[in-house]
């Protein structure tokens, strides 16, 4: 799975022990990293990112203030804080006391939860390419390209992808797709899921009936891969 993007996040995280960086690069972000305020300022003034991720509890700094230096540097740049464990009294704290950042996420992470808050902050326009065999799709644009051919796929269609193409090798649980796609749990009839996925297939597959990219995982929901890096 290859996945190009032309946004750039700049991450303020001091140590690389748990960094969310690996994370980034593997949803195709590109990420440029500083240890301190100090080498994040100066970063930011040679480089133009779209996003700037602070890890608050892993760097000695007067995080509003930094925050303030960033915006007096670009007014329009989002900043995400990533902040320490929340717990039921500490909640409505994190959100009055760094209501200078346009969003914050408390530890422990949790990828998809992540991803979210990240899509949300990124300027509309900016373009996010994934990759996966003769598949190449543009999520912002709903453009799909198999080989020569290029069609554009409804709203739907194009957020099960995207969750597909960014969760190689994952099993998808229908219940996941079910509250990600349509935003809802219930699942007392998914015949609408079932039948998008049945779109899907016939967008991306050569036989819709003998699926190359999109399996049923029986009983539970689908994964999606590119066989042949399955052998190797």
């Amino acid at each position: 799975m290859k996945v190009a993007s032309t946004n750039k996040i700049l991450l303020v995280q001091s140590g690389l022990g748990d960094s969310v960086a690996l994370v980034l690069e593997r949803q195709g972000y590109r990420v440029v990293w500083a240890n301190n305020s100090k080498s994040a300022l100066a970063k930011l003034a040679s480089n133009t990112p779209s996003l700037v991720i602070i890890d608050v509890p892993t760097i000695r700094a007067n995080v509003e203030k930094l925050c303030q230096s960033i915006k007096r540097q670009n007014p329009d740049l989002p900043i995400l804080l990533i902040l320490e464990k929340q717990t039921s009294n500490n909640g409505a704290r994190h959100q009055k006391k760094f209501s200078f950042a346009d969003a914050w996420i408390a530890r422990p992470l949790n990828q998809q939860r992540l991803m979210s808050k990240i899509e949300k902050l990124l300027p509309e326009g900016t373009s996010l390419e994934l990759r996966c065999g003769d598949l190449v799709f543009h999520p912002a644009e709903r453009i799909l390209r198999k080989k020569d051919t290029e069609q554009y796929l409804n709203p739907k269609l194009a957020k099960l992808l995207q969750i597909f193409m960014q969760r190689p090798g994952d099993l998808v649980t229908r219940k996941e797709l079910m509250q990600r796609v349509w935003e809802t749990s219930y699942l007392g009839d998914t015949r609408t899921l079932d039948v998008h996925i049945h779109w899907l297939r016939e967008a991306i597959e050569d036989d819709p009936n003998n699926p190359y990219y999109l399996q049923t995982v029986r009983g539970q929901g689908y994964r999606f891969d590119d066989p042949k890096k399955r052998k190797r």
